[in-house]
């Protein structure tokens, strides 16, 4: 009678244990997708004042520079890819990985307004020249890559990730188009000459600067993101066991708090697609009745 029942209870005992969800850390390797709008903030103490205080010789240095120093603001779109490691246990998710990124922004910079210089035209007069640079646009393009280090959780088909982004651009460029106007003053004429045909002297003439390098800067970013995994969910012991890759579609911010550019700081904001594709390990089950 205390065999049977002895027995029974153990017969129990492995029958709950099989109903039972199987614990084990879980190994990915992570791809994802980004789509996201970008802007550049300019601190608000670097305003045209500034720019109007540089030489002739600096400002046609800038123009055509994407020199953050003279920007009101950026916005544009920075698509990205990534791909990397991720770990789950339980609840918690931690999160290591390599991503590149590309940032197209169209900026606008301050107008530099009538530069004074000294110079001589072509009959032999000396003048004093006003040199003005206005509706100016800055097409600034820029390649990175990043290595983030996030933790959060997973909750049923709900996530969270917080961390840090590590950005490097590695390649820069930039193009800036606008209007130019120089003014002439001379001691021999009253007025002051402008858009004098043959002499170079003109008024909101279109240019186009100079492809520029844009100088290489890294910069560490605070992230957060939030989703919804998408992936059918299918019931019963036997799918539980075997992992599956996972689809997730999320929703993610990033901000620079500190890095190279001290005149801006950047703001990503988008959608991110992942996909999670499970490492294959042994499972290790720590069920009752194994």
């Amino acid at each position: 009678m205390v065999v049977e029942r002895v027995r029974t209870s153990v017969l129990a005992l492995f029958l709950v244990g099989m109903s039972l969800p199987c614990v084990a850390n879980q190994h990915y390797i992570r791809v994802n997708a980004d789509f996201s709008y970008a802007r550049d903030c300019a601190p608000k103490e670097i305003g045209p004042v500034f720019i109007e205080q540089i030489s002739l010789l600096d400002a046609q240095e800038w123009i055509g520079a994407g020199r953050a120093e003279s920007l009101t603001a950026s916005n544009g779109f920075a698509p990205g890819v990534g791909v990397g490691y991720r770990f789950k246990h339980n609840l918690l998710l931690v999160d290591l990985g390599l991503g590149a990124e590309y940032r197209c922004l169209y900026n606008q910079p301050y107008d530099v307004n009538e530069v004074e210089a000294a110079a001589v035209d072509d009959t032999g007069l000396g003048y004093i020249g006003y040199h003005t640079w206005n509706s100016r646009e800055a097409r600034m393009q820029h390649i990175g890559m990043s290595m983030p280090v996030m933790i959060g959780v997973e909750w049923k088909s709900l996530y969270v990730l917080a961390g840090v982004r590590a950005n490097m651009d590695i390649w820069g460029r930039s193009r800036e188009t606008g209007a130019y106007t120089l003014k002439a003053d001379y001691d021999y004429f009253m007025n002051t000459l402008v858009n004098v045909a043959g002499h170079g002297y003109v008024e909101d003439e279109p240019y186009t600067a100079p492809e520029t390098t844009v100088a290489f800067g890294w910069e560490i970013r605070a992230c957060a993101e939030v989703g919804y995994c998408i992936s059918t969910h299918m019931e019963g012991r036997r799918y539980q066991r075997k992992q599956q890759p996972r689809y997730y579609v999320g929703a993610f911010a990033e901000y620079g708090f500190a890095g190279s550019r001290e005149t801006y700081r950047s703001l990503l904001a988008g959608v991110r697609f992942t996909a999670m594709l499970p490492l294959p390990e042994k499972q290790v089950c720590k069920c009752l009745g194994y």
